[in-house]
């Protein structure tokens, strides 16, 4: 400051520098010094409270919007729109395929049973809460069909490919957001696991939601964002107990970014952080507490049905859970894309400071918990991480695709290379992807012809005997016929069709050691239908 007014003294007339205004007084020339602009670090603005505060986020959301469509081309959104449709089109492909047993089971347990059950009933690790709500309520309003079944995670998988574009864009370019959208959209792992009837694709959707609000909260430290970011993470958690780890990179990921951003305003931005988490925190126990209160809090990571859970198994077995995640990755792919995906992310954290607080907040929050719980998990509970590597694919394809306009071909334009370049992943990863995923997960698709023929020839007195895995199949089936599932019962009848699967190691006399079935039964047993996986035999 003493300096600047020795200048000013010393040269009146070249003095005048951004800042200063210069008036004419009585013949002399009046120098005032205006304040400095704050800049984001100094800056601590009256965050707006109660409507006001609602008020700000519309506005915010509506002043983003109108500057993402001015500064987009008809032509790349035409694209955007294209590679949406293609990985909805991909996605909608699976809605009729076969069921499978966690989702017939999580059906027929929960949600085709009362609001009450699934919201307070874990006696199975296949309800996945808020999954199961929206397809009780989904299957109320459109009668239950395997496409009705599927509907609440097809739209949250279909819903998440604009909010990770729209994402991705507000973090770096449209040009990486545009081919990591191409990645995302024909990534098999995506394509299947968000066409069945569980919770992972609301989860993923409460992700990528969670990133972007966590990124206006650092922005605005907007009570409103505060809120709407733990009741989405709470949403997600709800729908996956294991979207707890989505919820601690999220929150870390905030944390770090105020911490980096601000100094004067630091405390007060990292209250309200804290407040959000505090009450996610409360909002996940208020959404649980029916079913810890019953089966407590180690259930929701681990459930008694999935076997004994301590230090000594996690160190025997999470080396094979790695190993099992790289080939659920790997399998909807080829080895040499993989590899080339893992260069891609190296070579993203080394350039990009923005992916690397990314890739290092999700890392942070997982990791540790992993080894708190002593569980692994299936691969499919990982899926999110895709969107965090396809992203580093973009990002590390955009700067080699600038580096081939620089020194290769000068012709290749931005805009033309990132448009050929992202329907060739679509295309490749779709295909892939879709080759990939066939009959990779076990479908029961004769448990609808059992059911279909059941139907015509069943009476009220006459009963089923099947086993594990094809009881919850087959019960779905018979549910969406509107057959009464207390034929399954095993006490004496008149009639009695036993259901026998040899591809799963079943035989008819061990069928009927396990059901223990009472009654008398005329030998020998005819086997009346006989399909690729499964055969029924049947008395009058």
């Amino acid at each position: 400051t003493f300096g600047t007014m020795a200048l000013i003294s010393l040269h009146p007339a070249s003095a005048l520098v951004p800042g200063m205004t210069a008036q004419e007084r009585d013949g002399s020339r009046v120098y005032q010094v205006l304040p400095r602009p704050r800049t984001a670090r100094s800056r601590h603005p009256e965050e707006p409270l109660g409507p006001a505060a609602l008020g700000s986020f519309l506005k915010d959301l509506r002043k983003w919007s109108s500057k993402l469509m001015k500064r987009t081309s008809d032509a790349h959104l035409w694209v955007v729109l294209l590679v949406i449709l293609v990985g909805a089109a991909l996605r909608i492909s699976g809605i009729g395929q076969p069921i499978t047993h966690d989702e017939a089971l999580s059906y027929t347990r929960f949600s085709g049973l009362s609001y009450h059950t699934v919201f307070t009933d874990l006696s199975y690790p296949v309800n996945h809460v808020l999954h199961s709500a929206l397809v009780r309520l989904s299957t109320s309003i459109f009668g239950l069909h395997l496409w009705s079944l599927r509907l609440p995670a097809l739209l949250a998988g279909i819903l998440v490919l604009p909010l990770f574009y729209a994402f991705v864009r507000s973090m770096f370019n449209r040009y990486i957001a545009i081919m990591a959208l191409g990645l995302v959209a024909g990534s098999g792992c995506l394509i299947e696991a968000g066409s069945i009837a569980q919770g992972y694709s609301i989860c993923w959707l409460c992700y990528i939601t969670a990133l972007m609000l966590g990124r206006h909260l650092v922005r605005t430290n907007n009570i409103v964002t505060a809120v709407l970011l733990s009741t989405v993470l709470a949403l997600g958690m709800w729908s996956l107990p294991t979207g707890l780890y989505i919820a601690l990179s999220v929150l870390g990921w905030t944390f770090i970014q105020i911490s980096v951003k601000y100094r004067v305003s630091l405390n007060r931005r990292l209250g309200m952080l804290l407040f959000s988490g505090v009450l996610f925190v409360a909002m996940v126990v208020l959404l649980y507490l029916p079913i810890i209160s019953t089966y407590g809090t180690a259930a929701l990571f681990h459930h008694p049905a999935m076997g004994q859970s301590n230090w000594d198994v996690f160190l025997a077995g999470h080396q094979d859970g790695a190993f099992d995640l790289w080939a659920y990755f790997n399998g909807t792919a080829a080895t040499w894309i993989s590899l080339l995906g893992m260069a891609g992310m190296v070579f993203s954290m080394y350039i990009s400071s923005k992916f690397r607080l990314l890739a290092f907040s999700l890392a942070l929050a997982s990791i540790p918990m992993v080894v708190v719980l002593t569980r692994v998990g299936e691969p499919v509970e990982w899926a999110h991480l895709l969107f965090l590597f396809n992203l580093s694919s973009a990002i590390a394809l955009f700067y080699l695709l600038k580096a081939v306009q620089e020194r290769v071909y000068t012709g290749f334009t931005k805009r033309l290379r990132t448009v050929l370049a992202t329907l060739v992943l679509l295309v490749g990863m779709g295909y892939l992807g879709m080759k990939g995923i066939q009959d990779r997960l076990e479908r029961f698709p004769e448990a609808i012809y059992a059911a279909d023929w059941l139907k015509g020839i069943l009476h009220a007195d006459d009963r089923i005997l099947v086993q594990y895995p094809w009881i919850a199949p087959l019960e779905f089936h018979m549910m969406a016929e509107g057959m009464d599932l207390g034929t399954l019962r095993n006490d004496p009848a008149k009639a009695v069709y036993v259901l026998v699967g040899p591809g799963d190691g079943q035989t008819l006399q061990e069928v009927l050691a396990r059901q223990r079935y009472g009654g008398v039964v005329r030998e020998p047993l005819e086997k009346v239908k006989d399909w690729r996986r499964l055969e029924i035999y049947g008395t009058d």
